[in-house]
This record gives structure tokens, sequence and C-alpha cells, in this order.
């Protein structure tokens, strides 16, 4: 037997293809094909899986267990071992149940959640729960208890497509419309984020031209006319004729940031998470399946450390003393996601290692030295959160084509998937992604780098394909990607939340920090604008799952064990 959450996309085909091998069906649902595939091609069955999924299948006369998730890492799937005992499920929330369950704070995952923001890896924030990895399956043996966990797919960079740019676009997009089709299969009605981006405003022209009913939109906006995508997103929905949905994301944020974070069962720092909820609940209202463009700039190199990767290689001479002496004189930058800012970031990280530089470009936590100080004389004995990206094996790769990979593995798997699918799920919303069909990410991985990003442009692919698609006021714009405006939030209307929650003597961060360095942070001594913000927004989201998931305890949060309170499943 089987058990699936998600959806599988080519489920008709493989069901066709099963029928003409002999196999007989009860139903016509997706889920039914999975057993059957199983019983044909054995473990191999998942590389013929074309979707969305978390599954486990039964092999009563093997005596086995297969869980596994799909490849990039849209569905999730949590385990433990409790004696002789595994369980699992979809959310963590519904392991903490479980009688005996270790859930007890694991060091090591605050530790790196300081440093990323999210969790990442196989850790969960409790001890005894561990994250099924993407694209990764768990063998159990029903009678020894034996485990074994295997990749069974990754994207293979090299060898080299031996292919031009143009003749890349025209491939991506048969590709991409195929996976838009695809995903457009649903026995209920399908809409479209669309935020102002290229990467939505392509998902969602394809969708209106393939789909033989009118396709619903929806945006987010904020007061911030600077970060308000909503008039962009009115462009592409009156190009296609889409039924239009907008929602203000307005500073009245306590009590709906409370209830977002209290849906992550462990501390989640992006701040994106916010509209993506909101839209969500603004989708939920009229459909249950919604198309997104989520992958569109982990695939096709859409941020600016990619340029920055790139650059890295070249301007060697400015790690220098006299170089980063000079650089210090810098005035730090007042606001976010500035090309001022960014090159501020890249010029102060330059002289670090590649992982760190990573690190820092990408996520903007504290650094090793940083977490340090902020520990104090109670900083326990963790390993540095850089493993994580130095554990990706980018051997052989050129410096885009290494960020990529990093980023597949770390900044879409462990923080952007897992944000959309908690939104959406939350909302009982089905989230799909044609640009993470595995078909696609396979042929651009084995793109030349010199056709993925010839010049100075992210993302040029698709910002030649969206001429074909978009308004040209879309292409040239600025990213913004579910931007809120986080400093003014920390600063201002969040600030009374942050200090009320941080000087609680009974906060996480009162039990872990040394009390100096948390008083110089809250006074923004020594700290730019933008960065304080972010790290302030961690802290908050932190205290609040804190608070949430647990009893607050005068004890040391890293002590052996700290034990938290299993909220009701």
């Amino acid at each position: 037997w089987a058990l699936l959450n998600g959806e599988i996309y080519n489920y008709r085909e493989l069901r066709a293809d099963l029928m003409a091998r002999g196999h007989r069906f009860r139903g016509t649902g997706d889920a039914e094909v999975i057993p059957h595939l199983y019983e044909e091609y054995g473990q191999d069955f998942l590389r013929h899986l074309r979707g969305m999924f978390a599954l486990v299948v039964w092999d009563e006369h093997a005596g086995t267990m297969l869980l596994a998730r799909d490849r990039p890492g849209k569905k999730p799937l949590y385990y433990a071992q409790i004696g002789g005992n595994l369980v699992f499920a979809s959310e963590i929330k519904a392991l903490l149940v479980y009688p005996g369950i270790d859930d007890s704070v694991d060091p090591q995952a605050i530790h790196d959640y300081l440093s990323f923001g999210i969790v990442p890896g196989e850790r969960t924030v409790y001890r005894g729960i561990r994250r099924l990895p993407a694209a990764h399956v768990l063998t159990v043996d029903g009678g020894t208890g034996e485990t074994r966990l295997d990749r069974y797919w990754d994207a293979a960079y090299l060898p080299k497509h031996e292919i031009g740019f143009d003749e890349a676009v025209e491939e991506v997009d048969r590709i991409l419309r195929e996976s838009v089709a695809l995903r457009l299969r649903a026995d209920v009605p399908v809409g479209s984020f669309l935020s102002g981006g290229i990467d939505s405003g392509i998902v969602t022209a394809i969708a209106a031209q393939v789909s033989d009913r009118p396709v619903r939109t929806y945006s987010i906006g904020v007061e911030d006319p600077a970060m308000d995508e909503r008039p962009l997103a009115r462009l592409v929905s009156e190009r296609y004729g889409t039924d239009h949905t907008e929602f203000l994301l307005t500073h009245e944020l306590g009590e709906n940031l409370e209830r977002v974070v209290a849906h992550y069962d462990e501390p989640f720092a992006d701040a994106s998470a916010l509209p993506s909820f909101a839209v969500a609940g603004l989708a939920s209202d009229h459909v249950r399946v919604v198309l997104n463009g989520d992958g569109g700039d982990e695939v096709f190199a859409g941020y600016r450390h990619f340029l920055a990767g790139r650059a890295a290689d070249r301007v060697g001479w400015l790690t220098g003393a006299p170089a980063q002496t000079a650089l210090a004189l810098l005035p730090a930058p007042r606001t976010g996601r500035t090309r001022y800012q960014f090159l501020y970031r890249f010029l102060h990280v330059l002289a670090a290692a590649p992982e760190e530089r990573y690190l820092a470009l990408t996520f903007d936590g504290l650094n090793e030295r940083e977490k340090t100080a902020a520990y104090g004389a109670a900083r326990p004995e963790l390993l540095p959160s850089h493993r994580h990206v130095s554990a990706i094996d980018t051997a052989g790769l050129g410096p885009v084509d290494r960020l990529l990979r990093q980023d597949f593995h770390l900044l879409l798997a462990d923080d952007h998937l897992v944000k959309m699918d908690m939104a959406t799920m939350a909302h009982t919303l089905e989230g799909r992604s044609p640009f993470l069909d595995h078909e696609l990410i396979e042929f651009v991985a084995r793109l030349p780098e010199n056709v993925k990003l010839p010049g100075r442009t992210t993302k040029p692919i698709l910002r030649k394909l969206a001429e074909r698609y978009l308004p040209a006021e879309l292409i040239g714009a600025p990213k913004r990607g579910f931007e809120v405006p986080l400093a003014q939030w920390m600063e201002r209307d969040l600030n009374p939340m942050l200090r009320a929650r941080i000087l609680d003597g009974g906060s996480f961060a009162t039990q872990i920090f040394d009390p100096a360095w948390l008083e110089s942070f809250l006074a923004g001594t020594g700290w730019d604008r933008h960065r304080w913000s972010r790290m302030a927004w961690s802290l908050l989201c932190m205290e609040i799952w804190w608070s949430a998931r647990g009893e607050k305890r005068s004890a040391n949060a890293f002590a052996e064990p700290v034990p938290m309170r299993a909220a009701q499943a």
C-alpha cells in the first residue's frame, strides 16, 4: 500500500502505461499509480514521477517501508525513531504529541538559525525529530528497524549542452508551457499568484493562453510605493483578462504576525512569509489550486549574488589590508535591496571564505565571530553554520553553477519552498510551481554559464522569454519579490513588541545571549539599519516561536535538555 501527500501531474500517462503492462486500477486518482509503479519498477519508480510529493510505500513481501520526497522538496516529511518505532508526519506538530518524543531544543539548530534565519538541513529545532531531505528516500527494515538514507536524484550540471542563447530560450519556452499545462490539470478552479515580477507574470500569461477556463489572479501590496507591485501586476491582468483580486498588507501586524509564525513549527525568519500567507488566504476564498513563480530565480540565476560570485574571482586585490581599510570608510546603507546596499555587503565580505561569503550575501545573518560575541561566556561547542554550504558538492563547477547548486539545496529547499507550502497548506490551498518541473531544472542546469548569465543582467533567459508574454514595464522593473518594509516595521511599528518580547525575563534571547550584547543590539550600536532590522526580525520570530511552542524557562536554553511543551496537534 501507499500514502501520498501532494500531486502526481503525469499520473494519466503513467496509468495508461501501467494498464498496457497488465495492471488493473479500481479508481481514477493519482495516488493509486504509486503502488503499481513500485510493483513494476521497485525503488526506481520514483524516477517516473513528475510532481510534488511526500509519500510512503509499504512492501509487505519484503518487509520494508520507503519514505520519499519530491526532487526540489516542495512537500515536507518529518520522522522520529522512538524505541523500536518509526513515526512520520507532514508536520512537526503532529510528531510532538507522540509519547516519548524528544522535544528538547537542539542548540545546533538554533546556532544555524541565527545565520540562516531558518533551520537548514536534516535537523529540526527539536533533537528527536529529523527532516527527510528533498530527493531522498528513507528505507526502513520492518524486522530489524535499520534505516538507510539514499539520494535518488540530483540535477547534473555537467556535461554541458552545446547550445546557444536563442535556442535555449526556445527550449525553455517549450518545456515551461508543457509544465504549466500539466499543473493546470485539476477538477477544481485554478488560480495564479501574480507578484508583479517576471516569473509569476510568465506563468500567469502561459496559463491564460493554455487554460480552457478563465484564470483568477491574486496580488499583495504594501503601503510603501517603492515596494508595491500591484500596479505592475495589474498590467499583466489587463493584458490577459484575468479575474484579478488584490490585498493591502498594512503595518497593523502584531496579531497577524503571531498567527503566521505559529504555523511554522520552528523559528522561521523569511519576512516574505507574511505576504505569502496573506495572498494564500486571499486565493483560498475562490480556488483550491494556485500556480506560482517559485524557482525562477534559483533555476535561472535571478539574484545579484550570482553576479557577485562571478565578480569575486576577478577582484581578489580588494581583499588586501589597505583595500579593506579604505572600504571600512564607506557609509553604511540606510535602505535595503538597493544596488549600493548589496555592493556594500559584497565588498565587506569579499575577504571571507567562499562559503562564509555565500551565507553573508544570501542570508545575511550572524557569522561565527558575531555569534561567539553574542553568546559570551555561555557559548556551547557547536559546528560552524557554513558547513551546510561546504557540504554541497560543487566540484568542477564554475562560479555561477556553484551558486545555483547552493541556492537550490539551501535557499530554495529549506526556505522558499517551506514558506510557500506552509502558507498554502494553512489555507487548504495547493500551490504548484511550473519552474520546478524536474525536466526544466535538468535542462537549464546543463546550459553553459555564458548562456545562463552572459552579461550583467540576472536571469537573461527569462527576461528574453518575458518579451513574448509581458508588458515592457515589468521586464525592466527592479526586483522586489514580496518584499516588505522591514526596517520601518522593526524601528517603529513592531519595535515595542520586539523589546517587550526580548526583555521578558523568560525570553529565549535572555537565555542564550550575553546581556551586554543584547542591550547593545537593541540599541542598534554598530549595526547598519538594513542588517539590524533583518536580525531584529529573526529574534522576534524566534521569540514568538518560543512562546507558542513551549514554556518560558529561566534555565539556559542551551542546557541539556530544554523541555518544550508540545502544542496540541
